[in-house]
């Protein structure tokens, strides 16, 4: 098995690189995964971060690039629930770098956790390597297997920093300039002090800003961007 493997029905995102992810004080991680990509890892990385701080953004972005020169696995968990974690996670056994994403999907219930531990054993037993993550580190997850919470707890473990506020604003005009957009700064200033301030939300508010300037083919000025956020409220 070589590339890309995925469960049935999932996608990786079109724009998940580490190129666009806006690192900020998160460096550190993205250097991490980046190592793991080029084959230069530990057995078992764990990473943690609240919902809408870019865990899966990075998990499929090391998926893609790691994918281009070894067998690579990518598993979001949350698809599939506890019950359903053993049939979604056969088949990886030979991944060279496998990457489940919402562990504590599956963790939480017996079956699901003894699945994790036993696809993870497979996986180091022939030479390769994991990346996991969830919305807490493992002593905070409520395992339901003490050995699986043992396993996870010896890892590489990364969590995620929050974002800055000039870390939410280089966000915005980066994600800005990579569309062809000239964001202005109180423009950026206005979207802050409105929108969610999660980087999910910013990016996901920016697009959504992207498609109905073009919609209304119209450039991007603090006064639409106003007219906008009154049209649509968070």
């Amino acid at each position: 098995m070589k590339g890309l493997q995925l469960p049935l029905g999932v996608q990786l995102s079109d724009t998940a690189s580490f190129e666009s992810y806006h690192a900020g004080p998160n460096a550190e991680v993205v250097e991490a995964l980046r190592a793991m990509a080029a084959d230069r890892a530990p057995p078992l990385l764990f990473l943690f971060g609240p919902p809408a701080s870019g865990k899966t953004h990075l998990l499929q972005a090391l998926t893609r690039e790691a994918a281009r020169t070894r067998a690579c696995a990518y598993v979001p968990l949350a698809q599939f629930g506890g019950g359903d974690a053993g049939e979604a996670l056969e088949g990886f056994e030979q991944a060279e770098l496998l990457c489940l994403d919402d562990v504590h999907a599956a963790a939480a219930a017996p079956g699901g956790a003894l699945a994790l531990l036993r696809l993870l054993d497979q996986v180091r037993a022939h030479g390769g390597c994991s990346v996991v993550a969830a919305t807490a580190p493992p002593d905070r997850l409520g395992i339901a297997l003490p050995d699986l919470r043992t396993r996870l707890s010896a890892a590489a473990i990364y969590g995620l920093k929050p974002l800055t506020d000039d870390d939410r604003e280089r966000l915005l005009l980066d994600r800005a300039r990579a569309r062809g957009l000239e964001l202005p700064g109180d423009a950026a200033r206005q979207l802050l002090a409105r929108l969610p301030r999660d980087a999910g939300s910013l990016v996901a508010a920016m697009d959504r800003l992207d498609r109905d300037l073009l919609s209304a083919q119209r450039r991007l000025t603090l006064a639409f961007v106003q007219q906008w956020l009154r049209d649509h409220p968070p």
